[in-house]
């Protein structure tokens, strides 16, 4: 979607969008291999896919929201850096219309009450289109997540 953006057949597009199953995702620049037990994924037929964007592991399934926004352009945005934090901005204004009162924080990270409940990527493409996407964890399962993950003890 974001190559048809950046090629110009297609208007801007928002997506929000669910998983029905489960599925394991690693960001762009990491080893499969070394986020995720892939014994496990397999038991549970856990399919494991790679996002265009970079950041860390993460599960998505019909309990996690996936918001996806695909630009042409950087829109006067003079870096990658700047225009995801204006796209978290606009995340956090949306979500206390629900109450919840979200921040930008770090590199990438929507948090409540020093909580983390989203992650955010950006991704360009050669034909000029730019993906910003967040994960939402609506209702994260834990157990399942530290069993399908390889997190790190702290």
């Amino acid at each position: 979607m974001a190559m048809r953006v950046g090629e110009k057949l297609s208007s801007p597009i928002l997506r929000l969008y669910t998983y029905r199953s489960c599925s394991a995702l690693v960001g762009r620049f990491q080893r499969i291999e070394n986020e995720l037990n892939l014994d496990f994924c397999r038991e549970q037929k856990m399919s494991v896919n790679r996002r265009p964007t970079g950041g860390g592991a993460i599960l998505m399934g019909e309990d996690q929201l996936g918001v996806a926004l695909m630009l042409r352009d950087w829109n006067g945005y003079k870096a990658p850096r700047e225009l995801m934090r204006h796209f978290a901005s606009a995340l956090c204004k949306g979500l206390l219309i629900f109450g919840i009162k979200a921040q930008f924080r770090g590199k990438n990270d929507l948090e409540v009450e020093g909580r983390k409940i989203g992650g955010l990527g950006i991704h360009s493409n050669a034909s000029g289109g730019y993906l910003l996407h967040c994960s939402l964890l609506v209702d994260l399962d834990v157990p399942l997540m530290l069993r399908a993950l390889n997190v790190p003890v702290e």
